[in-house]
């Protein structure tokens, strides 16, 4: 009855934490929709520890230290965490997260022997590449001073396979589990293709959350970047700095071109297997949408908010998704008439 009611809990808390990807999440089966769920929050909740809560590098290396062994099973590490947490959860969704890690942890230890190493080895790479720059940040860290969160482009596709990348490779690794390739070297080739999926869509949230990211101090644009456009983070909020544009659209450019391998990864996955391909099809659509809907808004990226994709569009792509999204010709008109 406890495994139950934890997992009951996992599922109720997740759309508090992410409307969009628990709308894609349900469209799974049961049997991948429970572990996905819990790998979801845990991997927000390795997002709240490097995002939501302030530290010294000290304090965020030490808070990661105990996700990690949370991570590996030390109810102990997560009982600590989760007491630290508790009191800035009413300010915040994702700490009231951390708040229930706990339960989160009960819940994974409950799912089938495959799934949790799977879990645990994608969010792994996870949390411990957010600790690397997390930390590296709060030691460059300096009062009124904004500095860039990345130093190269380099920097930028290795902070997304940490991010996002390795969770395509997590979520693959799930759906192999219940629906293996009929031959390995098409498992590879997934596997293979899984990174650039994930990186296309932190590319684009990447962008899409310029305006608020560099309002609240935070820069994803590298510094090399910068240097080259000759332009300050200050710069990156001032519509009359074109270098601060060029930058916004060659991380479009870097957004798209990964998104584009999408196709490409559905064309292996069985047409019978349609909602996991919904599951991968319709963020990649409402990341194109959004890009999209941001190239409509002359303020942004140097504008003060970021640019929302109506619900009745996200909807919308979705509906097109589950008619077009079956085949590979279907798939590529959805990705040309989303630009």
């Amino acid at each position: 009855m406890k495994q139950t009611s934890d997992l009951a809990w996992c599922h109720e808390l997740l759309p508090g934490v992410s409307r969009t990807y628990a709308a894609a999440i349900a469209v799974l089966g049961r049997d991948l929709r429970d572990p996905v769920t819990i790998a979801y929050l845990w991997c927000r909740a390795a997002d709240a520890l490097e995002d939501s809560w302030a530290g010294t590098s000290e304090q965020i290396a030490e808070r990661f230290e105990r996700f990690l062994a949370a991570l590996d099973g030390d109810a102990r590490a997560a009982d600590r965490l989760a007491a630290e947490a508790r009191p800035l959860g009413a300010e915040s969704a994702d700490l009231a997260l951390v708040g229930g890690l706990p339960i989160v942890l009960r819940a994974h230890a409950a799912l089938p022997a495959g799934d949790r190493d799977a879990l645990r080895d994608g969010v792994r790479v996870l949390a411990s590449g957010m600790a690397r720059y997390a930390v590296r940040a709060a030691e460059r860290a300096r009062p009124g001073t904004l500095v860039p969160y990345l130093d190269t482009e380099t920097e930028l596709h290795d902070y997304c396979w940490v991010v996002a990348g390795c969770v395509g490779v997590m979520l693959t690794r799930l759906f192999t589990l219940r629906s293996p390739a009929r031959d390995e070297d098409e498992d590879a080739e997934r596997l293979r293709l899984a990174p650039r999926v994930g990186e296309g869509l932190q590319l684009t949230n990447v962008l899409l959350d310029w305006p608020r990211d560099v309002r609240r101090g935070r820069c994803y644009v590298p510094a090399a970047w910068l240097d080259e456009y000759r332009v300050r983070v200050e710069d990156l909020a001032d519509p009359s700095r074109l270098g601060a544009a060029a930058a916004a659209r060659r991380l479009e450019a870097l957004a798209r071109a990964a998104l584009g391998v999408v196709p490409e990864y559905l064309d292996r996955l069985p047409a019978r297997q349609w909602r996991y391909r919904m599951f991968c099809l319709w963020p990649a659509l409402w990341a194109l949408g959004s890009l999209q809907h941001a190239r409509r808004d002359p303020a942004f990226p140097l504008g003060p908010e970021r640019p929302r994709l109506p619900r009745s569009r996200v909807r919308a792509l979705a509906l097109r998704g589950l008619v077009w999204g079956h085949g590979p010709a279907g798939v590529r008109r959805l990705f040309a008439q989303a630009g």
